[in-house]
């Protein structure tokens, strides 16, 4: 039997319909940057939004914030 080291397989989020897969990839990608609320100040990015009291994680959590609102 195979272990999961010596396996082939793609990762299960690489299934399904290829487009949703690329559009999350580059979700993932631009992190913070696809969020209408992330603001550039002294070379930083930062989230803008009140509710959101810590930067912690930005600009790398992105699409998985709770107010992560997609740019139009």
């Amino acid at each position: 039997m195979m272990d999961r080291e010596s396996s082939y397989a793609l990762p299960t989020q690489c299934y399904g319909d290829p487009s949703e897969v690329v559009e999350r990839k580059q979700l993932k990608e631009l992190g913070c940057l696809a969020c209408v609320k992330h603001t550039h100040l002294v070379g930083k990015i930062l989230c803008t939004d009140p509710r959101k009291v810590s930067n912690k994680d930005v600009p790398r959590i992105g699409s998985k914030c709770k107010y992560f609102e997609l740019k139009g």
